[in-house]
C-alpha cells in the first residue's frame, strides 16, 4: 500500500497564488477572486486523506456550483457556521448527479445517459438528440476521481489543476486576448449552456488543455448564480501564471489611438 502523501511532493503549491489572485482581482477589478479545484484521484486515495483532512465537508448536500459559490464568499451553502475557504466533497455530497458524474465521481445515472429526462423535460424534439448531446458534453471516466476540492485561490491549500474565474463579459473577454498573446491563433469555445461550472469551466479546460467560457447553465443560475450578468472561465492552472503575466505586460503597451493614423 502507498505510504501518506508529503507535502513536498506533487500536489503542494508550487506558485505563489495570493499573489497572483492579487495580480488578476487588481487589474480586472473582479468581484470575487478566482477558485481553485483540484481532483482527487481513486488510484492509491489513501495517499491523500492526511494531507487534506483539515479541509471541510459541507454539512448536507449540495451542487458543484453552490460548492464554488461558497469559497468564493458570495453565498454559503455548507451548511458550516462560517463560509469555508476551501471545501472537500465526496460522492455523496453531491445534489447534482450530473455534476458528479461529469467529474468524474461515478457513472451518469441511466436516465440521464440516455437522453431520456432532458427528453421528458422537453429540451430536445428527439429522444435521439437528447441522447447525442448529453454524450458530448465533457465528463471524466466515472470512477477515476475520489474527491473534489475546492478553494479561494489566494488560499490554494494545494497546486491546482484549473482555476475558475467569474465576471461580466467585458472582463472575461480581457482574458481571451491575453491568453492568446503569446499562444497565437484562435479559441474555439466548447459551449452548450449545460452544465456550465462542472463541465464547461472544470473538464473541458482539462481534458482540451485549453481555457473555455461558459455562459453558466439554467442549473448555476438556479442554484447558485443569480447574477444575471456573470459568465465564466476556465483556465489550466498551469497556463494561469502566464496569463496574469501577460495581464500585465498589456500595460506598456501602446493604444491603438497612439498609432500613426494609417496603421490604427
Amino acid at each position: 500500500m502507498a505510504g501518506p502523501l508529503l507535502e513536498e511532493q506533487l500536489i503542494k503549491p508550487k506558485h505563489d497564488w495570493k499573489d497572483l489572485t492579487s495580480k488578476i482581482v487588481k487589474k480586472l477589478k473582479l468581484k470575487y477572486e478566482p477558485v481553485g479545484v483540484f481532483l482527487v484521484p481513486s488510484v492509491h486515495k489513501e495517499r491523500y486523506e492526511k494531507f487534506f483532512e483539515d479541509i471541510p465537508r459541507p454539512n448536507g448536500r449540495l451542487t458543484y456550483c453552490q460548492a464554488v459559490e461558497t469559497v468564493r464568499g458570495s453565498t454559503n451553502y455548507s451548511g458550516l457556521p462560517e463560509p469555508p475557504d476551501a471545501l472537500r466533497l465526496k460522492a455523496e455530497d453531491f445534489m447534482c448527479a450530473a455534476g458528479a458524474a461529469n467529474l468524474g465521481l461515478y457513472d451518469l445515472p441511466e436516465p440521464i445517459k440516455n437522453g431520456e429526462r432532458d427528453f421528458l423535460l422537453r429540451r430536445f424534439y428527439s429522444l435521439e438528440t437528447s441522447r447525442v448531446t448529453r454524450e458530448k458534453i465533457p465528463k471524466l471516466e466515472p470512477g477515476n476521481v475520489s474527491e473534489v476540492i475546492v478553494f479561494k485561490l489566494s488560499k490554494a491549500p494545494v497546486e491546482p489543476q484549473v482555476v475558475l474565474v467569474f465576471g461580466v463579459p467585458a472582463q472575461i473577454l480581457a482574458l481571451e486576448g491575453h491568453y492568446l498573446m503569446k499562444k497565437g491563433g484562435r479559441l474555439n469555445i466548447d459551449l452548450l449552456g449545460t452544465c456550465g461550472v462542472c463541465s464547461e469551466m472544470t473538464v473541458s479546460p482539462l481534458v482540451n488543455r485549453k481555457m473555455n467560457f461558459s455562459l453558466l447553465c439554467g442549473g448555476a443560475r438556479a442554484h447558485a448564480f443569480h447574477d444575471p450578468t456573470e459568465m465564466g472561465a476556465g483556465i489550466p492552472a498551469e497556463e494561469f501564471p502566464d496569463l496574469v503575466e501577460n495581464l500585465l505586460n498589456r500595460q506598456n503597451i501602446p493604444m491603438r489611438q497612439t498609432l500613426p493614423e494609417n496603421l490604427r
